[in-house]
């Protein structure tokens, strides 16, 4: 069992028993993280995280005879398609766990339930919880705020062959949620910004976010007046900690969010003689 849930919501729980099997159900309910965004076109508002339900159980083998007589894992067998299955084998200091199945309400109604994780074996001392693996689940769920995108000149111009910067910010998105009852921290780190300035140059990759004149790193020259927008896609990795301690750990994939700047309008300068008046 492994719902995702903020410290105040709790999942409502259900379970049945049939055998040698028992299956319990956690349902967490959805919430909306109120993401922000930056100025202008700066990423979209994604909707409330749809409605998980997630639940351990001893899979069943089944006979599949559209498969010419493949056996293979299931939540459940039709009827006289269940073979005899007595589970995996654990050595003496391990427990085994049922596979994780999981379902997500859709419009009309819950989606199949499909395979997590496979049934595994884990030694008692890990209290027979995978925090690790359900971190890695929440931050594929997490919802990051997209980096806002700062540009200097920052009054909706800039100038044909002088140097326009673009600089973001770095600080990690942390949301505090719960597994297995535990309170866990999770967090997206940027790892890097593909900056499209918008006129059809190669994107510009780096590890860093930019910073603004004098001390700017990340700057294009425009060479054709017009109007461009520039985009940024930024890379996140996950990591977590449980509440309260220093060390943060890594977990396995990555997150892209995509933001933009209002529109640029690309001026050209032009120097002209003009009459002194002075007499000079």
């Amino acid at each position: 069992m492994a719902a995702v849930v903020q410290p105040e919501e709790q999942p409502t729980f259900s379970g049945t028993s049939e055998h040698d099997q028992i299956s319990v159900e956690a349902i967490a309910p959805s919430w909306d993280l109120n993401l922000q965004v930056g100025k202008g076109r700066s990423g979209r508002l994604v909707p409330d995280a749809p409605p998980v339900r997630q639940w351990r159980v001893t899979p069943a083998m089944c006979f599949l005879r559209d498969l010419g007589g493949a056996t293979a894992f299931a939540e459940s067998c039709d009827e006289g398609h269940q073979l005899a299955y007595a589970g995996i084998e654990c050595e003496a200091d391990e427990q085994a766990v049922g596979a994780l199945f999981e379902q997500r309400r859709e419009a009309d109604g819950w989606s199949d339930a499909a395979l997590v994780e496979d049934e595994s074996c884990l030694a008692e001392r890990r209290q027979q919880v995978d925090i690790p693996a359900a971190a890695a689940r929440a931050f594929r769920e997490m919802q990051i705020a997209p980096s806002e995108v700062n540009v200097q000149p920052p009054d909706g111009w800039t100038l044909v062959n002088v140097d326009t910067i673009a600089f973001t910010e770095s600080q990690p998105r942390t949301m505090s949620t719960s597994l297995f009852g535990i309170p866990v921290e999770i967090r997206a780190v940027p790892s890097n910004y593909s900056w499209d300035f918008g006129d059809g140059s190669t994107p510009l990759v780096t590890s860093d976010p930019g910073a603004p004149y004098p001390a700017h790193t990340v700057a294009h020259a425009y060479a054709e007046t017009g109007e461009a927008i520039i985009s940024l896609t930024t890379t996140w990795h996950g990591q977590f900690r449980l509440a309260g301690e220093p060390t943060w750990y890594d977990v396995a994939g990555e997150g892209t969010t995509v933001s933009s700047s209002d529109s640029l309008e690309i001026l050209e300068a032009r120097a002209r003689l003009v009459e002194d008046l002075y007499g000079g």
